[in-house]
């Protein structure tokens, strides 16, 4: 396992790898010491538990959305065009790997399944990303870039949608189609809320 990366960061990118073959609630200490070639002990002392493996694992996949979707739209100069560059940016982040589903959206449907401080970091994770582009809504309507009839609320949970419908197009069913198909429906939600 030696790659030249600290251990703690390559067992967490393993545990990425592994939680989309089978989710993060089953991935074992056990199991994942044994895939990177370690002592459980070894492991354990890492993490300490199984709680504190999945919380790294998940804020490791809030990490990398940060970095890939939220702050490249962040970038964008106005409002209409951060919300623009959400859509094409986590459609690509959606569908860079289209049989492994998001780790985020993965994490939070398993919820149920995770120790409590995972599951409540999952289900925050997911409702930070809704809020902000309800503000976003918000704001682009304040602005005049979206029509005042605009339902900021809807409009995010929409937006949300078609990324979940992405995920079930893709990964689930396997549909080629999919990166397509979301990047229109992206296009045409924007375009239907324009002033």
């Amino acid at each position: 396992m030696s790659t030249g990366k600290p251990t703690r960061v390559r067992i967490v990118e393993t545990a990425l790898d592994e939680m989309s073959r089978g989710g993060l609630a089953t991935l074992s200490i056990g199991h994942l010491a044994k895939t990177c070639s370690m002592s459980k002990s070894g492991l354990f002392a890492h993490f300490g538990g199984q709680e504190a493996l999945q919380v790294s694992v998940i804020e490791a996949a809030i990490e990398q959305f940060r970095q890939q979707v939220v702050e490249p739209a962040r970038q964008q100069s106005g409002t209409l065009a951060r919300i623009e560059a959400l859509g094409t940016l986590w459609s690509a982040w959606l569908l860079k790997d289209s049989l492994r589903p998001c780790p985020i959206l993965q994490a939070a449907f398993e919820a149920p399944a995770l120790t409590p401080k995972s599951a409540e970091l999952a289900r925050q994770a997911r409702r930070g990303w809704t809020d902000w582009v309800e503000r976003l809504a918000k704001l682009a309507i304040h602005e005049g870039a979206f029509s005042a009839r605009t339902d900021a609320k809807r409009f995010a949970f929409q937006f949300e949608a078609i990324g979940v419908g992405c995920q079930s197009w893709a990964v689930i069913q396997g549909r080629d189609d999919a990166m397509r198909l979301t990047r229109e429906s992206f296009s045409a939600l924007i375009d239907s809320a324009r002033a």
